[in-house]
């Protein structure tokens, strides 16, 4: 009973501020090479799960992800820069705040180009053929502009100043919603076996309970005892991370 309790009824009262970050991330600190070794591992997962959709894009002409993936990311990764320049403005120009800032630059680019090529090469994908390009550009920067707005919005209701609280969420997508848009697709194209692979690793990356970022630098807030539903949500990622590489696996070879 106090376990279905704690479930329904408890919440952290922990916050995550920049001190969290300069305090687990500064190399010399106790537990420094842990909490790097966290950091690279999810870098390196996040970058793989655009390097290898861009390289099946220009191969397929079409990618995995669904357009609103796209225009979510654009947006949450352009309030990120803003927000790690604001915090890198007011917490001693911190060089880690400023890298922070300039890896979500990276991450808008990517997204940039990923959407100019749902633009072109997925247009008939994404709106009826014939669709003007006027009209796909407006649909596109409409659903930035809703996003931005409503992150921004959860950012501030969750008293988020660094995003942690909201980062999750990004894993989240990423991890269960490419393998529901294949079985829906019904083919192979714009997918492969590594990008499938690589959307697991993410998940136990992010998720599992011994080295994960989120909880080395707020372990008050990621901890499974304080946060248990964090870990519940991974056991779900992970099942649809796996559930996404075996509908690809079954699917006909690509022509």
């Amino acid at each position: 009973m106090n376990i279905i309790s704690s479930l329904l009824s408890k919440y952290p009262a922990d916050q995550v501020t920049p001190q969290d970050f300069i305090d687990k991330l500064t190399i010399g600190n106790p537990g420094w090479q842990s909490a790097y070794l966290a950091v690279l591992l999810t870098v390196i997962f996040g970058m793989l799960v655009y390097i290898i959709p861009i390289y099946l894009t220009e191969k397929d002409h079409q990618g995995p992800y669904p357009l609103y993936m796209h225009t979510f990311y654009c947006a949450a990764y352009f309030m990120g820069i803003w927000v790690f320049l604001d915090t890198w403005s007011k917490n001693g120009h911190v060089v880690l705040f400023l890298l922070l800032a300039i890896g979500e630059a990276i991450w808008v680019l990517m997204e940039i180009y990923s959407l100019q090529r749902a633009l072109t090469y997925e247009k008939d994908i994404n709106w009826k053929p014939g669709t003007s390009f006027k009209t796909r550009l407006r649909d596109v920067i409409f659903q930035v502009l809703i996003f931005y707005v409503s992150l921004n919005l959860l950012r501030f209701e969750l008293h988020d100043s660094t995003m942690w609280k909201f980062w999750i969420f990004t894993q989240i997508l990423i991890t269960t919603v490419p393998g529901l848009s294949l079985e829906k697709q019904g083919s192979r194209q714009g997918h492969n076996v590594w990008l499938h692979v690589t959307l697991i690793c993410v998940v136990i990356a992010s998720f599992n309970p011994w080295c994960n970022m989120w909880a080395i630098v707020a372990p008050k807030l990621f901890s499974p005892a304080n946060n248990p539903w964090y870990y519940i949500t991974g056991a779900v990622c992970l099942f649809f991370a796996v559930h996404g590489l075996i509908v690809y696996l079954k699917l006909p070879a690509k022509k």
